[in-house]
């Protein structure tokens, strides 16, 4: 018998207590519940769910030094008493989930399945301390109204410790009935903003175009105050949104506008800041640099642009060649790395926090020819570490149906397959190792879990080195022959295209198309094997027509 005991009334841990409660039950054993004010010992094995500064307060002998950052947790044994110590009651939250996956086997590793591993359980240590190795961890989702998806992603997301969601202004509207109760409950916050300064202005009554828009920041101060009102106003209605993070219009600017308009636009979300604490709201703002269009003045600091001492920075850079590492000697990444050193140091020095925008799980800057990232996610965490980031924050972008999509295309199961390098990110911006988080990911598997690990860590070198291409194709990707003009890059794609098809070419996937024929219409639950096999001859297949459709150019 367990007695799982609580100190607090607050939302996320009554929640870590209902969790707890059905998770033991499940592994086949009983518990009851108490809430108490004051410590008293049991002769049951008892866990105590509380946050650090309560655990402090307690009156009792022999209390282990516990020190945590943000979001941290411990699981501390003392001989019958198992104390589950969160720095919030979020991080109780995220320690009762570890403590069920260390010491019962549980894991959870795919969207929507919660799984006991038949694996030797741990003896239990007297102290194990748990801290994440950066402050913001969670996923931007800009495209995706599908609230069971998001639902999904925030919990398994929590059950492996995120704690920020980042919703466009227009998506939120949409999703925020069904998604905001998930993210209370679990005391996990919202980002709201991006590309959303038209769906702010139509909310206002003011019809405008994207270019317009981006003139926005330097122009009429009276609308800036009429956002600004309405932001203000959305805030107000969901306690779970914590942070404002509106980025101009998707297009670049011109160079001699540049110093003007990204002082402008700071300006702008310092004005934000002001308004949100005159409204008594605790919502941060941040302001983005960002290379829209390709437009390296909105993402290098001209000497005359100020850092703020008031707003945060989202660090964005489109373009990336993602078979290379961020201190690569390549012209555009060294700019980008530069930039990045540049404005996390000011950020620094003026109190501020930077954090940086990934495309690990983005469909469409990485395309249906999806690379597996693992490595290159293990190398630049570290390097972000390093730097002294303060944040990663992983988009999640679906595939780009175009009008002549095949029903491969439609059936594509990008959800499992971007879910491997949001995996592979969540386990290590909490300082796991990459290859105790491979082994994990792969337990999924039975048999057959050694030759697709192999098969996933090759396919990294293989398939990403097509994001080079994005930005000499700009904006076309490899896969959008039929946007492309420039026809200078045509040899080297096609060998590169040639290079997936030699690799699968001794596949056998008779089988693989047998399935989709059969489940195609219906919905499928396919075993991990299945969907591993429909990612890589879909792969080999959109290689394949890409491969004829840059031959027909």
């Amino acid at each position: 018998m367990n007695l799982i005991t609580y100190f607090s009334k607050q939302e996320p841990i009554l929640f870590a207590v209902e969790e707890l409660k059905r998770l033991l039950e499940k592994a086949g054993i009983d518990s009851f519940l108490q809430l108490v004010k004051c410590f008293k010992d049991s002769e049951d094995h008892q866990i105590l769910l509380i946050t650090r500064e309560r655990y402090e307060s307690l009156p009792i002998d022999s209390k282990l030094p516990v020190v945590l950052s943000l979001d941290g947790y411990s699981i501390v044994k003392q001989g019958t008493n198992t104390w589950i110590i969160g720095e919030e009651p979020r991080s109780v939250l995220y320690g009762i989930y570890k403590y069920c996956e260390m010491y019962l086997g549980y894991r959870w590793t795919q969207l929507d399945q919660e799984e006991i591993v038949l694996a030797p359980l741990q003896e239990q240590e007297e102290l194990s301390t748990f801290n994440p190795t950066f402050q913001r961890r969670g996923n931007i989702i800009e495209t995706i109204d599908d609230s069971t998806f998001i639902n999904s992603l925030i919990d398994w997301g929590v059950k492996n410790g995120h704690n920020e969601y980042f919703f466009t202004f227009f998506l939120w509207e949409k999703v925020k009935r069904y998604v905001a109760p998930t993210l209370k409950r679990r005391g996990v916050k919202v980002t709201l903003g991006g590309h959303s300064l038209q769906f702010i202005l139509n909310e206002i009554g003011i019809q405008s175009g994207k270019q317009e828009n981006i003139q926005f920041f330097t122009r009429d101060k009276e609308i800036q105050e009429k956002v600004i009102q309405k932001i203000v106003a959305i805030c107000k209605e969901n306690e779970v949104i914590s942070r404002i993070s509106l980025w101009p219009e998707d297009v670049g600017i011109g160079e001699k506008n540049a110093s003007d308009f990204m002082s402008s636009y700071i300006l702008f979300t310092e004005n934000l800041n002001k308004y949100l604490k005159r409204s008594g709201l605790q919502v941060e703002v941040e302001h983005i640099v960002y290379n829209a269009g390709l437009s390296w003045s909105m993402l290098e600091r001209e000497k005359n642009t100020n850092v703020s001492s008031e707003a945060n920075i989202l660090f964005a850079y489109w373009g990336r060649n993602y078979a290379e590492s961020i201190e690569s000697q390549e012209i555009n990444q060294q700019r980008a790395s530069h930039a990045l050193k540049d404005w996390n140091a000011q950020a620094a020095q003026n109190g501020r926090n930077l954090t940086v925008l990934e495309y690990y799980s983005d469909h469409f800057m990485l395309s249906e020819l999806f690379p597996p990232l693992a490595r290159r996610i293990d190398e630049d965490l570290r390097s972000y570490q390093h730097q002294n980031v303060s944040g990663i924050l992983n988009l999640i972008v679906p595939p780009h149906m175009k009008d002549h999509s095949s029903e491969l295309d439609k059936s594509y199961p990008w959800k499992w397959v971007q879910h491997f390098n949001n995996y592979i990110y969540t386990k290590l911006v909490w300082g796991q190792s990459l290859s105790e988080a491979l082994e994990q990911y792969f337990q999924i598997y039975t048999s057959d879990s050694t030759q697709i690990k192999e098969t996933f860590l090759f396919l990294e070198e293989i398939i990403s080195p097509h994001t080079k291409w994005n930005v000499p194709l700009f904006p076309a990707r490899v896969v959008d022959p039929e946007k492309v003009t420039d026809m200078a890059e045509r040899q080297e794609v096609a060998g590169y295209l040639k290079e997936i098809g030699k690799f699968f070419g001794q596949w056998d996937f008779e089988e693989t198309e047998s399935l989709l024929s059969t489940k195609l219409k219906n919905a499928p639950q396919y075993t991990p094997t299945e969907l591993a096999n429909i990612y890589f001859y879909f792969l080999k297949t959109v290689a394949a027509r890409t491969l004829k459709e840059w031959n027909k150019k």
